[in-house]
């Protein structure tokens, strides 16, 4: 196992994308189909979704490492959170909690409240994120997908900058 006290973050590159892409399948694949059923994930997995997100948003990703190894990626969007993953078998090891804290200050930089969306019965995600200061927000459905969602938002701390 890595040493998970020196997890570095760093801008992704294309490069990352294939890596990204079978760190956040074996994820998907293992963690997502008590969530989103296996029909969902399997059909997600060979659509290309995942490798075309990566390639798609690098400018916007950073890569956790641990020992050089990729172990995790934090996408942001102007006011949003838009992809958390950690290596699936990394979970609750701190690398989620450092990414977060990550996106959060430079997200903060520009918004006074910030957003990320999650799948609503996810419920060591939602733990995760309460855990770390974020708030139940509305119910939706995925237009694409058909899959239940919540929004989490998160306000700027009371005397933090802009």
């Amino acid at each position: 196992m890595q040493d998970l006290s020196n997890v570095t973050l760093r801008p992704a590159t294309l490069a990352d994308a294939d890596p990204l892409e079978a760190l956040s399948a074996r994820t998907i694949r293992v963690r997502y189909p008590d969530i989103i059923g296996a029909e969902t994930v399997e059909g997600y997995i060979a659509s290309g979704a995942i490798a075309a997100y990566y390639r798609a948003n690098v400018a916007s990703i950073i890569v956790a490492e641990c020992e050089g190894v990729r172990v995790g990626a934090c996408a942001t969007k102007p006011g949003r959170i838009d992809l958390m993953m950690v290596d699936l078998d990394l979970h609750r090891a701190g690398i989620g909690a450092v990414m977060l804290d990550h996106g959060e200050t430079a997200l903060f930089r520009d918004s006074d409240r910030i957003v990320l969306d999650c799948f609503r019965d996810n419920d060591q995600a939602r733990r995760f994120y309460a855990k770390h200061g974020w708030r139940n927000g509305r119910l939706f459905t995925d237009q694409e997908s058909g899959i239940d969602m919540i929004e989490l938002t998160k306000a700027r701390p009371v005397g933090s900058p802009a």
